[in-house]
């Protein structure tokens, strides 16, 4: 007859072996105050350096490398590319049996590409208040041959039935993940934990700001993020990118910033009820449309992230600074 103790005693010890961490620390769940969220190695790289992150080390099913996280409980995750991989590693965190978040506040934090804008420069900053889905809806060429875009109906699943009927509100649309709100006390939090902050600028940004005609420095914005996993650039796009905003927002929102994560992060926590735990910090690395002089097949040869390493740095400077008032608040 086998003895319960024992049993509870193995399955801490192999937890040690995966986890990584002492017996002691392994005994009860680990509750995260924040996770940092980045997609992929140059976004991973921008924290992974610092030693700070070296204290423990914890693989979780389904992720692509080991959460790491700080003595103050801060942590920093891959989630890959895209909306399905960020959707997988967010759902894989909060279903892990030795982590606890349901206190815990997700941050995504990385680079997107911003507007043709004058008061948007490179390197700019945006916490996002909405996220808003690029892909759902009717993306068609129009009778004139022009990009074109139509929403979908809301669709009523009550009875089992597939109901078209319609939208009064988007983001109650929950089955269909059109547009969410990012929790207006969170916003308001970061909105003050950054009115001190400075971001940096660099000559390269400065040089392609003047060729865009945008500002010369960097601000910290807030805007809303459409997400998708498709490339585009161009003016048309950029219009079609305003108007799904706009429509899935009933007119609260303004488009700022174009990203591929964050839909799929605020989708898998929204399903156990925490989105309302989450934040979009994005820095600006590139513009909607072509620098003067360059085609879009030329961007597409060259890549088009031209202030990357900007925008990553001032996106932590931002995400920091956030973290430093959460800890604060957390404390208190």
């Amino acid at each position: 007859m086998f003895n319960r103790a024992f049993i509870v005693m193995a399955a801490s010890f192999l937890s040690c072996l995966v986890i990584g961490d002492s017996c002691a620390s392994t005994a009860s769940t680990f509750s995260p105050k924040v996770i940092v969220l980045t997609a992929f190695p140059p976004e991973w790289h921008a924290w992974s350096r610092s030693k700070v992150y070296n204290f423990r080390h914890i693989h979780v099913a389904g992720l692509i490398r080991p959460l790491i996280c700080s003595k103050r409980s801060v942590c920093v995750m891959e989630t890959g590319e895209g909306e399905i991989n960020a959707a997988i590693s967010v759902a894989s965190i909060v279903n892990d049996p030795w982590l606890n978040v349901k206190k815990t506040i997700f941050i995504r934090s990385g680079i997107a590409g911003g507007i043709d804008s004058k008061g948007s420069p490179l390197g700019s900053v945006y916490i996002n208040d909405w996220v808003v889905s690029w892909a759902f809806g009717h993306h068609y060429l129009s009778d004139k041959k022009n990009l074109a875009w139509a929403p979908p109906a809301c669709n009523n699943y009550s009875k089992n039935f597939y109901m078209p009927q319609d939208c009064k509100n988007y983001s109650q649309d929950t089955l269909e993940n059109l547009v969410y709100k990012i929790s207006p006390s969170l916003v308001a939090l970061a909105k003050s934990a950054i009115k001190n902050v400075s971001l940096k600028n660099d000559s390269t940004a400065i040089l392609l700001d003047r060729k865009f005609k945008l500002g010369l420095r960097p601000k910290i914005l807030v805007g809303a993020t459409i997400t998708g996993d498709d490339f585009w650039i161009g003016k048309e796009d950029q219009d079609i990118a305003e108007k799904i905003v706009q429509v899935y927002t009933q007119g609260a929102g303004e488009y700022g910033d174009t990203a591929m994560e964050d839909l799929g992060d605020v989708a898998a926590l929204s399903r156990y009820g925490l989105a309302d735990h989450y934040l979009s910090i994005r820095g600006i690395s590139d513009i909607d449309v072509p620098p003067p002089g360059y085609t879009q097949e030329r961007i597409w040869k060259s890549g088009d992230l031209y202030a990357g390493s900007l925008a990553e740095l001032n996106a932590v400077i931002v995400t920091k600074a956030i973290i430093r008032t959460l800890l604060k608040r957390h404390a208190s």
